[in-house]
């Protein structure tokens, strides 16, 4: 049985790509799946995976880059897999300690963290400085590494084009369907006037234009579950009329959003991209797939990559982020026109059945780690 290895440092128990999608899609296929990361749970096998933790949790991010690497490394010593993979920079150079041992390494690359590093400054010189030095850092490292993998599918020809990798593979983060599922109209019809917003919440999610645009829908309840990044932030719209509409949901596990989707007639998916690093949309938003895969209409950004999926499917209304009359108008609109509504729920579903669930990228993911057995 061939031994595959994850290793963490900022990424928990739970994680939706490394676990829930890719360690447990090896594990169904019979491979030997170990997680290796840095929390202070016991170690634990559950669903195909086994848990191995260095018993630390860092106190905070200087913290967990000046120790994690060092204690995951002792821990390494331990464990003997056929291929480790590592997601974060901080543990490149753990990556190229276990390249000298003479092992497989895949970077399984999740965030174009340049453009992430280089958004943290204001200053234009200065963000052309740390991305010029981040990408260097990247290219050299990549070189190093096995194969990388990426679900950031906006940045493929980029990184096919300017990153030396030796074998490269989207593998976009898509959900994971449930073949069972059915959402009948009178079903749909029978839900209450509810709409559901899941995931990080921050400034850039729009939450002040869309609360705004519900006070004119005193009927409607706005589901709101996820974590604030800023205390502020949350005051901020604690203050805003239509916060007697929401109800609030401080955190959730995984297991609990199809129940959160499940209570919604409209989703709400809505970002500024051109506050990131992908202005023309992203296909790693996978909160837009989790809802059209649970066969609820989506609120998206007007954006060309969405755009062109709602000319595709017409699976949902895209809007100006900011533009709290766009929110009224998509809100009302599939309010008063349940059965178009309904259809573009189902034609979400229809669109992830067929082109963007994780069934089709475990595909590019295990062919990337059968190529490395091979050699």
């Amino acid at each position: 049985m061939k031994h595959i290895c994850f290793i963490s440092s900022a990424f928990g128990r739970d994680d939706s790509l490394m676990v829930i999608r890719q360690g447990r899609s090896l594990a169904a296929s019979g491979f030997q799946v170990t997680y290796l990361l840095c929390d202070d749970q016991p170690d634990a096998f559950y669903k195909g995976i086994d848990y191995v933790s260095t018993g630390y949790r860092a106190k905070d991010k200087k913290d967990r880059l000046k120790n994690n690497p060092r204690i995951l490394k002792k821990k390494l010593s331990e464990i003997n897999a056929d291929i480790y993979q590592i997601s974060e920079p901080e543990l490149f150079r753990l990556g190229f300690w276990l390249k000298r041992k003479g092992k497989m390494v895949i970077y399984n690359m999740r965030e174009w963290y340049p453009g992430y590093y280089s958004r943290k400054f204001k200053n234009n010189f200065v963000k052309k400085i740390v991305h010029y030095f981040s990408e260097s850092y990247l290219k050299y490292a990549v070189k190093r590494f096995d194969a990388v993998v990426s679900c950031l599918v906006d940045k493929s020809e980029y990184i096919r084009k300017h990153l030396p990798c030796k074998i490269f593979e989207d593998v976009a983060n898509y959900p994971l369907v449930n073949p069972e599922f059915s959402l009948g109209f009178e079903e749909y019809c029978s839900r209450k006037p509810v709409i559901c917003y899941f995931g990080s919440i921050y400034t850039n999610s729009c939450q002040e234009e869309i609360l705004d645009a519900l006070a004119d829908f005193p009927e409607v309840t706005y589901l709101l579950a996820g974590v604030f990044y800023q205390d502020s932030y949350q005051q901020k719209l604690m203050q805003k009329p239509a916060w007697k509409q929401v109800e609030f949901i401080n955190g959730f596990k995984r297991e609990e959003l199809p129940s959160i989707i499940n209570q919604a007639v409209i989703g709400n998916v809505v970002r500024d991209f051109s506050k990131t690093g992908s202005p023309n949309g992203s296909r790693s938003v996978v909160k837009i797939y989790e809802t059209m895969e649970a066969g609820v209409p989506v609120i998206l950004s007007k954006v060309p990559l969405y755009e062109e999926m709602v000319e595709k499917y017409h699976c949902g209304i895209c809007i100006n982020p900011h533009s709290v009359e766009d929110f009224k108008s998509a809100i009302n609109y599939l309010l008063t026109h349940k059965k178009e509504a309904y259809e573009m729920g189902q034609n979400g579903r229809k669109a992830v059945l067929e082109e963007y669930s994780w069934d089709s990228q475990f595909k590019n993911y295990l062919g990337v780690i059968e190529i490395l057995l091979k050699q």
